[in-house]
């Protein structure tokens, strides 16, 4: 992938308020988001999570069809996006302790183009550290299932007859002189 393009991320903005839309677009990082969507209602936004996932969802509360709580709790539950609600102010500090254990920013209205500046790069730098423990997890993962395999092909030329040093030493071998790699070359002695 293109390192330029590596770094870049989705948002989906969910708001009534085309004045609140047009400060959300400026607040984002020039370059850093690729897809950038608009929808006015909870219940829009839902169908578009359908279609796709997004990396982080800005939410200006209240919306068309509700406050926007049960919609934030919807996509914690069941998205890995980063969430920014803004809220009236009367309600901001109930609201943010009540979803703050939830990962969810709450940020005030009415908002300051520098708290929603902040609220945007702390969950892209979230986003990006994530990202970096996922792909770790996935190398982990793939290293444990490789040595699974390796170690029942092990098992099955122990059957045949080979030590465990000489099963081991074998299936090295046989990955060095055929260009495969040592799950392949196990994979096919299992087979």
């Amino acid at each position: 992938m293109d390192s330029r393009t590596a770094d870049r991320h989705s948002i989906l903005i969910v708001s009534s308020s085309d004045q609140f839309n047009i400060l959300a677009e400026k607040s984002l990082p020039e370059r850093t988001f690729n897809v950038i969507e608009v929808r006015k209602s909870a219940s829009a936004a839902r169908r578009e999570l359908l279609v796709r996932e997004y990396d982080m969802i800005l939410i200006n509360a209240p919306l068309s069809d509700g406050l926007g709580t049960d919609f934030v709790m919807d996509v914690v539950e069941k998205h890995s996006a980063g969430v920014v609600l803004a809220v009236p102010n009367e309600i901001h500090s109930d609201v943010m302790n009540h979803l703050i254990n939830y990962g969810v920013i709450t940020i005030a209205k009415p908002v300051k183009k520098s708290d929603l500046d902040r609220s945007i790069r702390l969950l892209l730098a979230l986003n990006r550290r994530v990202k970096k423990l996922r792909k770790q997890v996935r190398s982990v993962e793939e290293k444990m299932e490789e040595l699974k395999i390796v170690s029942r092909a092990k098992i099955v030329l122990v059957e045949r007859g080979m030590s465990e040093k000489e099963a081991h030493e074998y299936i090295l071998k046989e990955a060095m002189n055929s260009g495969l790699t040592k799950r392949q070359v196990a994979q096919d002695i299992i087979d």
